[in-house]
Parts: C-alpha cells; sequence; structure tokens
C-alpha cells in the first residue's frame, strides 16, 4: 500500500480531490448569497464586500503559506490549512450578523490560501518537464469540477435544509479529505521534509525578476474576470436571468463542467506542442495568450437576450480562462527554482487574490449603480486583453530562474 501511496498518479488524485472540496468550500456562498441577502436583509454592494472577505486574508497568506512549505513540507502545511478552511466554512452556518459572515469567511480564505502555492510544489517534485502540463491541467481541473457541484450541491441542500446547514454539511464533509492527506500522502516532498533539507526561500530576489513580475501580472488581469464567474455567476442567473434558485443553480455548474475538461487537454496540447519540436516558451506563452483573447466573449454575454444563449457564452469564456489558467501555473512550476517552488506559486497566487478582493466588490457596486450586469462583463473581457499583454510582452524565456549565489544564501 505504501508504494501505491508514493505513485505519482495517487499524488496527482490527492492534489485532484483536494482542489474539488477546495472550490466547494470557496464557491458555496455564491449559490448561499441570494438567500444570505434576504434572511439577513444584506444589500448588493454589501454582499459584494461578504464576498470580497475571503481574499483578504487569502492575499496575506499567500506568499507565508508558499515560504513555510518550502521550509516545512507539502504536508504538514496542507494538513493545517484544509483543517482550517474546512472548520470555518462549516462555522459559516452558525453565523448570524453581517460580520461574523466575513470572519468566518477570512478564516476559509486563511485556510485555502497555502493550497496552491503546496500543489505547485507537489507536481515540481513529482512529475517530469513533459508530464507537467498535463499533470498540472488534472489537478487544476478539479476546482472547475468543484465549482460545478457547488451551485448544485448547495441549491438542494438550501431548498431542503437552509443556507445554514448547507455549510455546516459541506464543511465537515471536507474534514474527511483532510484524513485521507494526512494519512496517505508521501510524495518526494514529503520525503526530503522529514530529512529536513527543505531550503528557505529568497522570495524577496525572486519578486523582482521580470518572469515573476509578468506572471504576477498576467495572474491578476486573469483572475480578476475569473473571481466574476466564482462570486456573482449564481447570483447573476438568478437577478439578471431571471432564474429560480434550482435552475439557476443547474446553469452556474454548466459553465464549470464545460472547463474541467478544457483544463486537462490544455495541458496536454501543450506538452504535445513541446514534444513535436516547439520551443518551451512559444507553447506555453502561445497557448496562454490565445486562451485570453478568446475569453474576451464574455462582454457578448452582457448584449444577448437569451438567457440560454449568455451561459453558453459564459461558458465559453470561462472555458479558455480555464485552458489559460492551466499553462499560466505550469509556466510557474517550470520558471521556479527547486527549492522555491511553492514560494513562487505564493507570490503568483497573491496577485490573483487581489484581484479576487476587488472583483466582487466593483461587480457589485456596478450592479447597484447601474442595475445590471453589462458593465461588470465588460470589464471583464477588458481584463483578458491585458492579461495577454503581460504575457507577451512582461514574460520572457520560460526557464528555470538562475539565483543569484547572494540570494541563495541569503533565505528570506
Amino acid at each position: 500500500m505504501s508504494r501505491l501511496f508514493k505513485h505519482p498518479w495517487w499524488i496527482l488524485f490527492l492534489l485532484f480531490t483536494g482542489t474539488l472540496i477546495n472550490a466547494i468550500d470557496r464557491g458555496s456562498i455564491s449559490t448561499a448569497a441570494p438567500a444570505m441577502m434576504k434572511d439577513m436583509q444584506i444589500d448588493p454592494a454589501m454582499m459584494g464586500v461578504v464576498l470580497s472577505s475571503f481574499f483578504w486574508a487569502y492575499v496575506v497568506m499567500n506568499i507565508p503559506g508558499g515560504l513555510i512549505a518550502d521550509r516545512f513540507g507539502a504536508k504538514r502545511t496542507l494538513g493545517w490549512a484544509a483543517f482550517i478552511w474546512s472548520f470555518f466554512s462549516a462555522c459559516t452556518g452558525a453565523t448570524s450578523r453581517f460580520w461574523t459572515v466575513i470572519l468566518c469567511r477570512i478564516g476559509v480564505g486563511t485556510g485555502e490560501a497555502a493550497f496552491n502555492p503546496i500543489a505547485t510544489k507537489v507536481v515540481k517534485a513529482n512529475f517530469p518537464s513533459d508530464q507537467l502540463g498535463t499533470a498540472v491541467g488534472i489537478y487544476l481541473s478539479g476546482f472547475r469540477l468543484g465549482f460545478a457541484a457547488a451551485p448544485v450541491i448547495m441549491a438542494y441542500l438550501i431548498k431542503a435544509y437552509s443556507w445554514r446547514s448547507a455549510f455546516v454539511i459541506t464543511g465537515v464533509a471536507s474534514l474527511l479529505w483532510v484524513i485521507l492527506w494526512c494519512l496517505t500522502y508521501a510524495g518526494k516532498d514529503a520525503e526530503t521534509a522529514a530529512a529536513g533539507t527543505a531550503a528557505k526561500a529568497p522570495w524577496l530576489s525572486l519578486l523582482r525578476h521580470r518572469n515573476v513580475a509578468g506572471l504576477v501580472l498576467c495572474k491578476f488581469f486573469q483572475d480578476y474576470s475569473f473571481y466574476l464567474f466564482v462570486t456573482w455567476l449564481p447570483a447573476y442567473l438568478i437577478i439578471e436571468r431571471k432564474m429560480t434558485l434550482i435552475k439557476g443553480g443547474w446553469y452556474a455548474a454548466i459553465p464549470w463542467v464545460v472547463a474541467f475538461f478544457f483544463q486537462p487537454m490544455a495541458g496536454w496540447l501543450s506538452d504535445k506542442l513541446i514534444k513535436l519540436g516547439w520551443s518551451t516558451t512559444l507553447s506555453r506563452k502561445t497557448v496562454i495568450v490565445a486562451m485570453n483573447i478568446l475569453a474576451t466573449v464574455v462582454v457578448l454575454a452582457a448584449y444577448v437576450k437569451s438567457a440560454e444563449f449568455a451561459v453558453a457564452l459564459l461558458t465559453l469564456s470561462l472555458a479558455f480562462e480555464s485552458a489559460s489558467s492551466v499553462i499560466l501555473w505550469t509556466v510557474c512550476a517550470e520558471v521556479a527554482p527547486k527549492n522555491a517552488a511553492a514560494s513562487v506559486a505564493g507570490i503568483m497566487n497573491t496577485s490573483g487574490a487581489l484581484a479576487g478582493i476587488l472583483a466582487p466588490i466593483v461587480t457589485g457596486y456596478l450592479l447597484k449603480s447601474t442595475g445590471n450586469f453589462e458593465a461588470a462583463l465588460v470589464v471583464g473581457g477588458g481584463m483578458f486583453v491585458l492579461a495577454s499583454l503581460a504575457m507577451c510582452f512582461v514574460v520572457g524565456r520560460v526557464e528555470m530562474i538562475a539565483l543569484e549565489p547572494a540570494a541563495k544564501s541569503a533565505g528570506t
């Protein structure tokens, strides 16, 4: 059995299921938002603040989460992080005031901040470079499947019980994965950490590198639109397109299901292009730029009259964004020094968390001031264009960053 737990594909299974429950706990509040707004007398602008509050801690804890993982290893760090986010997700169901909901979402964000940096560290340690895109695509697709499952699961739980019970049930269920991770993860990183060889990561030196700066910009612009989907898609379908809770839950799941299939395909395609003779730089950057440009179809959803057509356009946009996201995380793993993969991922994901703070608040105020989602969707489309420009003109060659000798010795 221990040999199975060390196999790369078991490790990938753990990461995939981890992203799945991560996404459910992160996205559950979006479907519950209309019921919470009614029950707690929260207006759209206030709900935007609630949806944003997850990212207040998420943005602060990404870099520390990466540093802790590089220092103490993936197993212990992610075990504690997953327990924290599951606990606070369950506690959301016990809240009765606006500020207590915010405190619970801050707790969820604190725990979830460590996941992507650790996952990047794990895949870099356990997969060869010619399988990296495929591996990243598979485990990241768990996020999309989780975001697809969240509105359906939450809609039925809310209808059968209440929005409070829905949070308790999903949060407690997530603790089962924490047990699975702690008992079975035995990847190369776990062995390294157990041997006490984990090194301090020179994140200040990394932050000054051109490629890291480019990844930070691309991640920010791309994630603005991504988190617009995460935080407001169910409410958009219910408020703007006048769908019922159950119908809105099912329609909100469609874009995430399609994205779930797109992500492994994008990773495989980029790896295949390299095997066909494309340079790593050309393969990775071409896919990222092309997918972001195609994702701008989100703008058209603002102007079509048919709700079904709007969902189709939103589905395409999210699928293309998801394909780009796979390669962006692959590039992150490829440029990161061997002992600092989680740190580079933490830096990059911090910018995405900043976008996560901004997107729901801006969307909430645009909805309150205009009475519709048109302006919000146009802004989202523009962000995809900016992400493409950052990848084209800021990110250079996709290759491992060579740290200066002083940076190696200086640590943090």
